[in-house]
């Protein structure tokens, strides 16, 4: 399994998404998993759904609220990872990051809406077979901030569901 030390970059417009700057950064080798983990699961601005056989890790970056594992209690053995990241948007619009993100990644962007808690999601799917790029991302952008909902998995694994999951039972805090 590859080492998701850059999940991925957008054409020097996004530096930084999957944890990867400019330069590369060392993946989390000290998040372990909580196996524990069920229900429903508060971030501070926003909660969702734990989705099945999912376990919650310490985030590895400041703008990386949320990150979890599949059947893994470390990245490097994981099945899959999904991340939940925030920060300023590098595009006027959601659309625009998702084109952007989907000529970079050779990926699509879905022309059905993604709502997520009242807000318009922007779906990507790429061909990616490993944890070095995200297969599923929805991008949403709310008050003055993007939110990245991202996921990745080994080859045979689906990591669409669990996104869909994590999207169908958001709620924004107020």
């Amino acid at each position: 399994m590859l080492r998701p030390t850059c999940w991925f970059m957008i054409a020097a417009c996004v530096p930084s998404l999957f944890g990867c700057d400019s330069v590369t950064t060392e993946a989390p080798r000290n998040a372990v998993a909580d196996s524990t983990t069920t229900g429903r699961q508060q971030y501070g601005g926003f909660s969702f759904e734990m989705p099945d056989g999912w376990s919650k890790v310490p985030p590895d970056r400041a703008k990386t609220k949320a990150m979890l594992l599949l059947d893994g209690t470390r990245w490097d053995s994981a099945k899959g990872m999904i991340k939940v990241e925030l920060g300023s948007p590098a595009f006027p619009t959601a659309q625009a990051m998702a084109e952007s993100f989907a000529r970079g990644a050779d990926g699509q962007v879905a022309h059905d809406e993604v709502d997520v808690d009242g807000e318009k999601g922007v779906r990507v799917t790429t061909a990616s077979t490993d944890l070095s790029k995200p297969r599923s991302m929805i991008i949403v952008y709310r008050d003055g901030k993007s939110y990245l909902i991202m996921g990745g998995a080994v080859e045979g694994v689906d990591v669409g569901g669990a996104v869909e999951r994590i999207c169908a039972t958001w709620k924004w805090s107020t």
